[in-house]
């Protein structure tokens, strides 16, 4: 079984990884917007989709590279809190992420992609011996054998 972090990495990890998350959360829902006309609602929603693939690559990228979890779901936490907070509306009355169609797949797309990214099980290679990493299973794929 692959040794667990200890308490003081992830004391300094997990907030690192829920501003990570909060951030890509924040520019998803500044951008999700993209590519459709404010007058008309109508273009195609590049925005939408850049920052939905995102989402999934960065937490993705989070949970392959770290043996515990719990980077991941901190990082997920972080995306659903941004997108959350600018769900609401602000101080003057207005809206970041708006009820359009866009709006409402962007609040339950990256909602379910952070769950979904988050639940999935690590990478690990059939046969081969859990690593403590990715830097530790790298190193052990390069060392060669006497």
């Amino acid at each position: 079984m692959p040794a667990r972090p200890s308490a003081p990495e992830l004391l300094g990890g997990m907030p690192v990884a829920a501003l990570a998350g909060a951030l890509v959360g924040t520019l998803g829902a500044f951008k999700h917007q993209s590519g459709v006309s404010a007058v008309t609602g109508a273009g195609f929603p590049w925005g939408l989709l850049l920052s939905l693939a995102m989402v999934a690559a960065v937490l993705s990228a989070i949970r392959v590279s770290f043996v515990s979890r719990l980077y991941t779901i901190a990082a997920a936490v972080g995306v659903v809190a941004a997108v959350g907070l600018f769900a609401l509306r602000g101080p003057g009355g207005s809206l970041v992420v708006i009820g359009n169609a866009e709006g409402i797949v962007w609040l339950i797309g990256s909602v379910l992609i952070a769950l979904l990214v988050a639940v999935l099980p690590g990478r690990r290679r059939a046969g081969s011996p859990p690593a403590d990493g990715i830097l530790e299973a790298d190193a052990r794929e390069e060392d060669p054998a006497p």
